[in-house]
């Protein structure tokens, strides 16, 4: 706490009171909402509360939804998963650090085996290639879904509404149904604009 009262004290002067009152009482509002740690939201849904580990200045918002079904859910700190997210564990899902997943967004670890055909898919085995690993410091537009098995690299960036089927390298900036590469942004100019690239 007192380091936010230094924080505000050094900005007193260039601030009015309107403004100096809305600082302070943002600040206050985040470091009470990180009181234990982490912040998650009184309508977030998380089942097998034993299974899911939430690192440092992690938050999860309104409504999110995570199920680990008796796989590890592991979020990374300074991670935000934002309103009505879903988040299955199934074989297991690693988020790491400093990862922005927008709302509506769907990551399902493990699947239903559609591949047999003598009893209904409802009361199938599951099938899995393996837990969803999201690393470091990944962008996840909203209403994306990422699948089973999937592993999104460091620093990589996923389009609004995609579907992550396969392996995203790091750095990669991917979108569509399925995904697919788009660019690449340690290669970006400055002043890039997805919306005016020639196809």
């Amino acid at each position: 706490m007192t380091r936010y009262l230094k924080t505000i004290l050094r900005t007193v002067r260039i601030m009015s009171i309107a403004e100096l009152k809305t600082f302070t009482y943002s600040y206050i509002r985040y470091a009470f909402k990180m009181k234990g740690g982490y912040y998650v939201s009184r309508t977030a849904v998380m089942n097998d509360r034993k299974l899911i580990t939430i690192k440092r200045r992690a938050e999860i918002l309104d409504y999110v939804i995570i199920r680990p079904s008796g796989s590890p859910v592991h979020i990374g700190e300074y991670t935000q998963i934002n309103p009505f997210t879903v988040i299955y564990g199934g074989s297991g899902v690693f988020i790491g650090n400093n990862v922005m997943i927008a709302p509506h967004c769907m990551i399902a670890s493990g699947n239903h085996d559609y591949r047999q055909l003598e009893i209904p898919m409802r009361h199938a085995d599951n099938t899995t290639d393996g837990p969803i690993t999201i690393e470091d410091g990944v962008w996840i537009g909203a209403n994306s879904t990422i699948t089973d098995g999937v592993t999104i690299g460091h620093d990589a960036v996923v389009g609004a509404n995609s579907v992550v089927t396969k392996d995203v390298a790091p750095f990669y900036i991917v979108g569509g149904v399925p995904a697919r590469v788009i660019a690449n942004r340690r290669g970006l100019p400055e002043k890039y604009d997805t919306c005016s690239r020639q196809s």
